[in-house]
């Protein structure tokens, strides 16, 4: 086996070894954890949707009532021909409903001829007496109804430019980029999310996944050097700082999860999900990538410093990699604060102008984002220093090391 590997170093490079070797690992890791976790409630909603391409609008009506003396609500029924564009159906060309009432705040934009749409069959009950309505058949009555406009095709399209400049302006590094963001993408929805409805422990679920996406990004940007074992490390220590006081602050506030009406929801599921283990989770997934950031930037700084520094020490280095660390922690501070604001920036608004000052900030909903900011930049405070310590003391011994065997390396 060493004899195979010696081959494989002198033919396609040591670095080269690792990359692949880290990709075929990460399959197999998504491939394996996605079969150990997979769960059959993913996705199993009460109606099924399907895509399909609006041809016609055949009529709309228009009807109203009075909700009372002064209030006047009126309602709309478009009845229009889409064509089916995927499941038992594609190809077929239905009528479809889409019903627009004012009583509701959210009103959707009128269907039009071209649109992009998801439709789903829905059985309707229409009763004279005691009768209920039948088809031909004897079934049940059923009609097509317009669930929501199709987003995805723009959407997909903004996310291939964002790939695309990505892969532009990063080149080689950028695909990697590009890589690893999928792999971590696949983790979360695959492996993470199906492992939590299942049942299994979300604390070690959560450990086990930011593990592997911290090893996994950092090795696949950057491959297996002093460099990146300094992120991963600094990584490390900061994301468990950040975990463990997350643990302690859940206890101390006497968090319960009954955040709002989703995270309710999560507790009639069978098996109930620990709504205490999903805030914290969710503190420590928010936090990964802002302390990956973090690191990994000191360390790569670290790195630069030690190829030019011509008089280094362990001090010397220690200091300069803190300065560094330092104007990064007001800007990366700021990134998880606002990003956690503008992320719950309506329910902020709403609550601020119906709900006392004191007992704003007292409501667990808030109480939760707040939380997830500070401890995310507690995390980031303490990765600082961990990797300055390590990188000064990496690239200031082994290094030197490495120069006494080979002057030229360099």
């Amino acid at each position: 086996m060493s004899e195979i590997l010696k081959g494989l170093y002198k033919k396609i490079g040591k670095q080269r070894v690792i990359y692949i070797a880290t990709i075929v690992f990460s399959i197999l890791f998504l491939i394996i954890g996605a079969k150990i976790c997979e769960s059959d409630k993913i996705g199993q909603g009460e109606s099924e949707c399907y895509k399909a391409e609006v041809l016609e609008i055949i009529s709309e009506d228009e009807s109203g009532y009075y909700l009372d003396e002064e209030t006047y609500v009126s309602n709309k029924r478009i009845i229009f021909k889409a064509q089916v564009e995927n499941g038992p159906n594609e190809g077929d060309e239905i009528e479809v409903i889409q019903d627009v009432d004012d009583l509701y705040a959210y009103q959707p934009r009128q269907v039009a001829v071209g649109d992009e749409i998801l439709v789903s069959r829905q059985a309707f009950e229409s009763t004279e007496g005691d009768e209920v309505s039948m088809d031909a058949e004897g079934q049940n009555s059923e009609e097509w109804v317009l669930v929501e406009h199709n987003r995805i095709s723009t959407l997909m399209w903004l996310a291939f430019l964002f790939l695309l400049l990505i892969v532009f302006i990063g080149k080689k590094k950028g695909f990697s980029a590009i890589l690893a963001l999928i792999f971590t993408i696949l983790a979360i929805f695959f492996i993470y999310i199906p492992s939590i409805v299942r049942g299994f422990n979300i604390y070690l679920m959560t450990i086990i996944v930011s593990t592997f996406t911290i090893f996994m990004s950092l090795i696949i940007l950057n491959g297996w050097n002093f460099k990146t074992i300094c992120a991963i490390i600094g990584n490390m220590i900061g994301v468990a700082v950040a975990g463990i006081l997350a643990l302690i602050m859940n206890s101390v506030l006497e968090i319960t999860g009954m955040i709002e009406q989703n995270y309710v929801m999560l507790t009639f599921m069978d098996p109930p999900i620990d709504l205490r283990a999903i805030v914290w989770g969710g503190i420590l997934i928010g936090a990964l990538g802002a302390i990956m950031d973090v690191s990994m930037s000191i360390a790569s700084a670290m790195k630069e410093l030690n190829d030019t520094m011509k008089r280094k020490s362990f001090f010397r280095m220690l200091r300069s990699g803190m300065n560094i660390g330092r104007d990064a922690i007001g800007t990366m501070t700021n990134t998880l604060i606002l990003a956690y604001i503008g992320g719950s920036l309506a329910t902020v608004i709403l609550l601020a102008v119906n709900k006392n000052i004191y007992y704003l900030f007292n409501m667990e909903m808030i109480m939760v984002e707040i939380l997830s900011a500070i401890i995310g930049s507690i995390g980031i405070l303490a990765a600082v220093p961990a990797t300055a310590v390590v990188s000064a003391y990496v690239f200031n011994r082994f290094e030197e090391k490495d120069e006494k065997i080979n002057p030229k390396q360099r």
